[in-house]
């Protein structure tokens, strides 16, 4: 253990000093630790715990500030901040002065901040270095109007008859701020008046000579002033009318508020790093109770999902692994959530693939767990899916516009038409990892048949779905174009037949007669009959290619070219068939039966999101996490991320990174991979306790680190026994620039009122230089090793 590891240990331990159990919450933080560790900590902390003699007196330094201050018989002289410090400090040590208590006081005394300016450092804490600011996804519907400042005296009448005096703060068509000289008694959502007695007398108007109705939604203070926020309530037209008039009139005189749209546009600008980044994939099923399958959203990290549910004549198969019965069993009721376990194996049979899949709850019923585990893990095509659901509803695509209008075109009506027939929305995350297979694998005979596993086993011919994919900044070196073409490939002498599906300057994916036989990275040799005759400049019967990827019937491949580029034939074949060529050729992506619904479905899903996504930011100094989002309930790592947090609306990582796993799990993979690659991923272990006091203390661990699975389930044992048990699978992967094109019409307005914002929200979202990704899989792991939790 490091120095710096050491004295993060003691500032954990220090607070706890009070705990009648002390012994053993040292005992349980220590627990990795050698004997020799072990000693030098108990004596560090003794050292510190040593009683104290010294007199603290800082008049030398701070003159007239000090008083004198008596403890124990010794008279210090100090500041009224160090005298605070001072007494926060004993009463960490047990109510004593110790060699704790005055090293502390040294360290201020010579904080360099901490003089002239008559400020106080709080008490060091090893949790505040891991705060992080939420960002509230999906908060910014409906909160289009514009806001303009406009002070201007107002009365609000309550249902009881009692009147207040109040000025306007800021107004909009949908609502108001007013400034109060005190906080009446009320309750959210309580039905006001409010009569514009300033308005009426400067700008004469008959619709201002009644009463407007608002509801109150809640309140705000500062500095000892108080604001009530209010939203329009009930139908006024003529109202509506004068106010929209008003406003449009007076922004030049009045300062219109763009604060509304900053946060905004802040929020869309995080989901836009965010979202093309999970591995995770949307799904978006039917209504009733048992709805089907009805369209994925693909990413540029999930595609391996697809690839993999492909049967041997290329056809998407995923939505078998939502048969009819299954989903009677996960559907949600509103406002719920469901979670389970999918494992997942695929059986080739004279080149047919058969897919075989179960859910935690169908294995417990089945009696079967062990068997599936023990046949399916060993196969390659072994996998393990976490899937979410929640009911969704239409109001969530944000599409109400298109409602609104009065000759709306078929495009938009069949959109309409086409999202109501969505009622769930889904995450199916593929949380398998290589280093757990073993713990798959039981040791001994089963008394069952693996013909017994027929019953977990997909139909045939699987119902048909629609992929869309997400919008956003096209940040692929290159696009895609859908041209098919014969190839010939080779390879170890051998060779297979079959057409190109798509091509690009730089690569291509390409369709085999029969499965081919080759690895990851092999270099293969490719022949182009067809397109060689409109060339005879270039020869294109011996092109280099590298195989990138494969799917699981090893006849979907996945190729880059090999060698220099400069000089690559086929890069400058294909660079000048393109670019002679970009009339008739259609970029993959392009391929959309409904305008709007790529889009329509990403906002839904931000109502939604079922992992936690966390941002590397580098604003000032060295990157660190910044901020992570929030779906807008709570989802199962909610109590975990808020344990540490000093405020209500903050949130703390200091759970899973406290110590060196900050570095190894996000800072040191950062630093490795570049924005093309795939997310690098680790596991870690806490164990989340609580002293008698209900102080946090959590102990985590890599799950990589421990020795074999002994060690790794008596720790989960322990954390359980002790209190809570979390394992959390933590992805990052770097971000290329901001996609400034979504949210340009933000940008566009807020720059017109307020340029020094619209810069600062640049600069915001430029400094973001990783995005990490929190996906809980306790659930997984507690099933895999066969440890059931105790009931509370």
């Amino acid at each position: 253990m490091d120095s710096e590891q050491q004295q993060h240990l003691i500032e954990q331990l220090i607070p706890l000093l009070r705990e009648k159990d002390f012994d053993d919450i040292f005992n349980r933080l220590t627990q990795d630790e050698n004997s020799n560790r072990r000693f030098l900590l108990k004596m560090e902390i003794k050292r510190k715990c040593t009683p104290c003699r010294r007199v603290i007196d800082m008049r030398d330094e701070l003159g007239e500030e000090c008083l004198v201050h008596e403890f124990e018989g010794i008279t210090h002289f100090m500041p009224a901040e160090a005298i605070g410090l001072f007494q926060s400090q004993c009463y960490l040590y047990r109510d004593t002065y110790t060699l704790g208590v005055n090293e502390a006081l040294q360290h201020w005394q010579k904080h360099p901040q901490s003089k002239g300016d008559g400020s106080l450092p709080p008490p060091a804490s090893p949790f505040r270095q891991y705060d992080v600011n939420p960002i509230p996804f999906a908060s910014y519907y409906g909160r289009r109007q514009e806001r303009m400042h406009f002070s201007s005296p107002v009365l609000i009448k309550f249902q009881d008859g009692e009147k207040l005096f109040a000025k306007s703060s800021d107004l909009s068509l949908g609502g108001m701020r007013v400034s109060v000289p005190y906080l009446p008694s009320y309750h959210t959502g309580a039905q006001v008046e409010v009569f514009f007695t300033g308005l009426e007398r400067d700008t004469p108007n008959p619709v201002l000579h009644q009463p407007v109705g608002y509801q109150i939604l809640g309140e705000e203070s500062k500095e000892g002033k108080y604001w009530l926020r209010l939203v329009r309530s009930g139908e006024q037209p003529a109202f509506d009318a004068f106010l929209s008039d008003f406003i449009d009139a007076n922004k030049i005189r009045y300062r219109v508020s763009v604060d509304y749209l900053l946060s905004a546009a802040i929020i869309k600008g995080y989901e836009q790093f965010y979202l093309p980044r999970m591995t995770g994939m949307p799904l978006f099923f039917g209504t009733g109770d048992n709805p089907n399958l009805e369209i994925a959203l693909r990413t540029e990290n999930n595609q391996h999902l697809l690839e993999y549910w492909r049967d041997e004549k290329n056809r998407d198969a995923l939505a078998g692994l939502f048969s009819a019965e299954r989903m009677k069993q996960l559907c949600p009721a509103p406002g719920t959530t469901v979670e389970t376990l999918i494992y997942c194996f695929s059986h080739t049979v004279r080149s047919h693939i058969y897919f075989f899949s179960a859910t935690a709850e169908e294995l417990r019923q089945s009696g079967l767990t062990a068997l599936f585990f023990q046949v399916g893990s060993r196969r390659p095509s072994w996998r393990v899916y976490k899937f979410s659901l929640e009911a969704c509803e239409l109001r969530e695509a944000d599409v109400g516009q298109l409602q609104g209008l009065e000759n709306p075109q078929l495009q938009d009506i069949l959109l309409l038409e086409r999202l109501k027939q969505i009622g769930y929305c889904g995450l199916l995350q593929d949380i398998s990892q290589e280093s757990l297979r073993e713990e798959f694998r039981q040791e001994g005979e089963f008394s069952n048949n693996a013909n017994e596993l027929q019953r977990f086993g997909h139909d045939l011919g699987a119902a048909p779905y629609e992929i869309e994919t997400l919008h956003y900044v096209q940040l692929r070196k290159e696009a895609r174009y859908i041209h098919k073409t014969a190839v010939a490939i080779k390879h170890n002498g051998r060779a297979w037949l079959g057409w190109t599906r798509d091509i690009s300057a730089h690569g291509m994916q390409i369709e085999l007669e029969e499965a081919f036989e080759g690895e990851k990275d092999d270099i293969v040799t490719l022949a182009l009959p067809r397109l060689q005759e409109l060339s005879k400049s270039m020869d294109l019967q011996r092109l280099p290619y590298r195989l990138v990827s494969i799917n699981l019937t090893r006849t979907m491949l996945h190729l880059c070219i090999e060698g220099d580029p400069e000089r690559h034939i086929g890069r400058q074949f294909f660079s000048l068939l393109i670019e002679s060529n970009q009339n008739k050729l259609k970029a993959a992506q392009e391929q959309r039966r409904y305008r709007g619904m790529a889009r329509a479905l990403r906002n839904i899903y931000t109502h939604h999101i079922f992992s936690t996504p966390v941002y590397i930011n580098k604003l000032k100094g060295a990157p660190k996490p910044a901020s992570v989002g929030h779906a807008p309930q709570d989802r199962s790592l909610s109590r975990l991320l808020r344990a540490c947090a000093e405020k209500g609306d903050q949130d703390n990582l200091y759970p899973l990174f406290h110590g060196d796993l900050l570095k190894q799990l996000i800072m040191n993979p950062l630093r490795a991979i570049e924005r093309e690659d795939k997310p690098q991923e680790e596991e870690v272990y806490i164990a989340s306790l609580r002293t008698p006091a209900g102080l946090p203390v959590f102990s985590s661990r890599l799950a990589s680190s421990f020795q074999d699975m002994a060690e790794k389930r008596s720790f989960i044992e322990l954390a359980l026994r002790q209190g809570e048990f979390y394992s959390v699978l933590v992805g990052i992967s770097r971000t290329g620039r901001p996609d400034t094109n979504f949210i340009a019409n933000e940008l566009d307005y807020i720059a017109k009122f307020a340029i020094h914002k619209a810069r600062k929200l640049e600069e915001e979202l430029w400094s973001v230089v990783g995005v990490g990704e929190l996906t809980d899989t306790s659930q997984a792991t507690l099933f895999r090793l066969g440890i059931t939790p105790p009931i509370n």
